[in-house]
């Protein structure tokens, strides 16, 4: 029920910002520096997303290590995974562990779907929310509910639903209606609630990590950063939140992208007015993915962009990992690339020329082997500049 409600109200978004009110409140960049083209095709395409992966329609899966070989069983998407072990939840199918070594299915007997979950470390037991809001522990291994709980009722929810996490001795589960609940990983006690947002729609976590000594989570509505003495927060409506080095970045729904530290003070931003963020990448510098058809690079400080354009308008599903971009069956990956960039960079003048002349012959073979339309060849071109920050003292002082 709640996965139908998932895609329509994401087919609707789309619509909606799309038409807007006016018909003119979408992304129209001043210049496009070049186009993007996909360096391949998946095996499938992608039948849906979640936090961690995207699963395609032959029931393999794509993760941030990229396409992995197994299959899940059919009906199935993958929630979660640990080693050979996978979570799934099935289409008016029991929810499952799988053993993706020996096609073993383990029942996991919740009465619901499962939404978010995860493997808890030298147990046989997996944290789990499921739909209704519904949330706890269960023992895979002897096929019964450790703790239940069951908190407020969330009519509607973001399709990024955050899974659970470790905390030392502690599990910290994302609620549907913006809380993180702290269970005891073995018994599943309770200990304390917090609260991230209190948004009426889509208040679910859709962001969850540790950075440093912060525990970092938000919702569409709210961001937070809880260390042991005190807890900041910014309130704006987020599209998404990435962690690159020791920054955190907020893609705004406005068009903003906020560089802030682990306190969340924001240091830098940049504003592309009516764009609508749909996913990042990231490596050299950061790559946001723009609803109308466009990746839009910047530079770590948010002081300089350019924007390219691909082959698609993003009106499906769309996968994001750290160095590559999933859309319906096609992908393309920058991580070749920033390697041989960052090698480029470490080169000082030699025989052959200057470090910067053999980045662009390095770019220019690159783009002649995959391509006319290489994309991070291009980009490299325009954006290797910016890898060195100006020395200025308002430069100095934003980055401190």
């Amino acid at each position: 029920m709640i996965r139908l409600l998932f895609s329509l109200l994401l087919s609707i978004g789309f619509a909606f910002v799309h038409t807007g009110c006016s018909g003119k409140n979408y992304f129209e960049p001043e210049e496009v520096k070049g186009a993007v083209n996909y360096d391949g095709e998946l095996p499938a395409p992608i039948v849906e997303v979640g936090y961690e992966a995207a699963t395609l329609e032959n029931g393999q899966v794509v993760t941030k290590e990229g396409v992995q070989p197994y299959r899940l069983p059919e009906g199935y998407r993958y929630v979660t995974g640990s080693g050979k072990l996978v979570a799934a939840a099935g289409d008016c199918k029991p929810n499952i562990v799988y053993d993706t070594e020996t096609n073993e299915t383990i029942p996991v007997n919740l009465s619901r779907r499962l939404l978010a979950a995860l493997f808890i470390p030298g147990t046989e037991n997996i944290a789990f929310l499921i739909e209704g809001n519904s949330y706890g522990i269960y023992d895979y291994g002897r096929g019964k509910i450790v703790a239940k709980y069951t908190s407020d009722e969330a009519v509607t929810a973001d399709i990024r639903i955050a899974n659970p996490m470790m905390l030392e001795q502690l599990v910290l589960v994302p609620t549907l209606d913006g809380k993180l609940v702290i269970l005891d990983k073995i018994t599943g006690r309770k200990i304390r609630e917090i609260i991230v947002g209190k948004g009426e729609d889509f208040n679910n976590i859709i962001f969850l990590d540790v950075i440093g000594d912060r525990l970092v989570a938000a919702t569409p509505h709210r961001i937070i950063s809880v260390s042991p003495r005190l807890m900041d927060a910014q309130s704006m409506e987020i599209s998404d939140v990435i962690f690159v080095a020791d920054g955190i970045y907020i893609l705004a729904k406005d068009g903003n992208v906020y560089h802030c530290d682990t306190d969340l003070k924001i240091l830098h931003s940049l504003k592309f007015p009516f764009a609508h963020f749909v996913g990042a990448i990231y490596g050299e510098f950061i790559y946001l993915i723009e609803r109308e058809g466009y990746v839009i690079a910047t530079d770590p400080i948010l002081s300089v962009s350019n924007v390219f354009e691909i082959p698609d308008r993003i009106d499906d599903w769309l996968f994001t990992t750290e160095d590559a971009l999933y859309y319906k069956n096609h992908y393309f990956k920058l991580h070749a690339d920033v390697e041989d960039a960052e090698s480029v960079r470490e080169e000082e003048e030699g025989p052959g020329g200057s470090a910067s002349e053999t980045s662009d012959t390095m770019a220019r073979e690159e783009g002649k082997q995959e391509g006319e339309g290489s994309w991070f060849s291009d980009l490299w071109d325009s954006l290797k500049k910016m890898t060195e920050p100006d020395e200025s003292e308002e430069t100095l002082q934003g980055t401190e």
